[in-house]
């Protein structure tokens, strides 16, 4: 009985070990899914792949069996290797036979044909010859965060040239604390200084107002405690002595926010240097006083001069209205911009939620874009999202919105929507009209649309949260076959 007795606990801990080492390989199988992860393991000796998890496969879109008959050889390695980043990871695998590890961002072209970026990182192991081994590596796909960096790389260059064009700036301010968060080059080109030098002279609101005009400090200053304490928003103009002496009128217009308590945390807002504004209406008050004092002897040059001034005037509201449109639309399709797509959204889904009614936000990208831009050059390319631009709008309904947000991105709103045929109908006749053929001068080319869908409240309640299940739809869309669309689904 003694002997049967220690041979069943043998066999108990060896399931015990069996069942944790079963949920450690779930962990890790997991833990390479949830962060686009895998391993593998590299033998020098053999000059081949010897091993790698599922993650690693799932990262080159192939199966086990696969990834490792492709990458059987140095050779067939390379031959996936973007040829531009081909040297570089040659040269890096060389480091790390010398010093014993090495990590390196690079390209490669998958299967089906999509360029990854990925991230690796791998440590060698000697042989009892003190010859490279075998190396264990980690790989990450890094892609979207690469896509995304590139996307902000764009908008960060594209506000510059609007904040050098409209001379403004924008800020984040801590009420709490004191100090900016952030200042935009803009801003600090105002104030006559580098973005650098204003943060680090800047830790309190008093720093800030140090180069108020005296005349405008009292006015500003209690202005800006009742938004510390009250949480207002500003609409203000006032005067600032620059580092290099220099009289400027600023004109600030930003908003209150507050954190999660309901308190008020931090100030977000816009300067713009109207110096030669109120020059100009200063100009136009001297003027209009002088025309007034000689009135009765020179009453027609006063009527010319007055149509004039009018003249300019209208000029300088239409310039105003125009730096509005360009502060809310984009600049080559007359499309509106991101901040107001969502301002749009957000009023559609206040309706929705009055009225019990349902929204809808599509997320369009194009497909084939960038093939006709690396073909066609970057005007060319502006003139297809142009016409494209013009398609979109005419199929859907006069209720609607459509915003361009970057690039050839496009986010629909469909207000008041009482059916989902209604959504389903639009979604198929934009892809049939957007992927007809596109002629200019002697060209002609044509571009499809990738369309995901999210529903309101279906899917979210702010538009936040629709625009990105609804990009995450569209993605499904590019990863099954494109030219489609596709609603959200909880699972995904």
């Amino acid at each position: 009985m003694p002997k049967s007795r220690k041979k069943a606990t043998s066999r108990a801990e060896l399931e015990s070990e069996l069942k944790k080492l079963r949920h450690r390989q779930a962990l890790l199988d997991a833990t390479e899914q949830i962060a686009d992860i895998g391993h593998c393991e590299w033998d020098y000796e053999r000059d081949r792949l010897i091993s790698c998890s599922p993650g690693y496969a799932r990262i080159f879109n192939m199966s086990l069996a696969e990834v490792l008959d492709s990458q059987s050889s140095w050779e067939k390695v390379l031959d996936q290797i973007h040829p531009e980043d081909r040297e570089l990871f040659t040269n890096s695998y060389k480091s790390q036979q010398q010093t014993g590890s090495h990590e390196i961002e690079y390209r490669f072209i998958r299967n089906d044909g999509q360029l990854r970026h990925v991230r690796e990182a791998g440590i060698l192991h000697l042989d009892e010859r003190g010859k490279a081994g075998e190396a264990f590596g980690l790989i990450q796909d890094i892609t979207e965060r690469k896509v995304y960096e590139q996307n902000l790389e764009n908008r960060e260059a594209l506000a510059q040239q609007a904040e050098t064009i409209t001379d403004i700036g924008h800020f984040i301010f801590d009420l709490v604390n004191g100090g900016y968060d952030y200042i935009s080059p803009g801003f600090a080109r105002i104030h006559g200084v580098s973005v650098d030098k204003y943060m680090n002279m800047v830790n309190s609101r008093e720093d800030d107002m140090r180069d108020v005009h005296a005349d405008d400090y009292t006015h500003l200053a209690e202005v800006y405690q009742r938004q510390r304490t009250q949480g207002i928003d500003v609409n203000v103009e006032y005067r600032i002595r620059r580092a290099d002496g220099e009289l400027r009128w600023i004109g600030e217009q930003s908003t209150t926010l507050r954190n999660d308590g309901g308190m008020v945390s931090k100030s977000i807002g816009v300067v713009q240097d109207i110096t030669q504004q109120r020059n100009t209406e200063r100009n136009l008050r001297e003027a209009r006083d002088f025309l007034e004092a000689t009135v009765m002897d020179r009453t027609q040059e006063l009527a010319d001069t007055i149509i004039r001034l009018e003249e300019e005037i209208d000029e300088r509201q239409k310039v105003t209205s125009e730096l509005n449109f360009l502060a809310n639309h984009d600049a080559l399709t007359g499309l509106p911009s991101l901040r107001l797509c969502k301002d749009r959204l957000d009023r559609s889904l206040a309706e929705a939620r009055r009225n019990q009614q349902k929204s809808a936000v599509m997320f369009l990208d194009l497909d084939g874009f960038k093939e006709i831009n690396d073909t066609y050059g970057h005007e060319f390319g502006d003139l297809v999202l142009k016409v494209t631009a013009v398609r979109i709008k005419a199929e859907i309904r006069d209720t609607d919105t459509v915003a361009r947000i970057g690039g050839d991105e496009f986010v629909i709103i469909l207000s008041r929507v009482p059916e989902l045929e209604i959504v389903e109908r639009i979604a198929s006749s934009l892809i049939r009209q957007i992927s007809q053929a596109i002629r200019i001068v002697k060209y002609e080319v044509s571009v499809s649309a990738s369309i995901g869908i999210a529903l309101y409240p279906d899917h979210g309640s702010t538009s936040e949260d629709l625009i990105r299940t609804a990009d995450k739809a569209m993605y499904l869309v590019k990863n099954s076959g494109k030219n489609n669309f596709q609603f959200y689904l909880r699972s995904e």
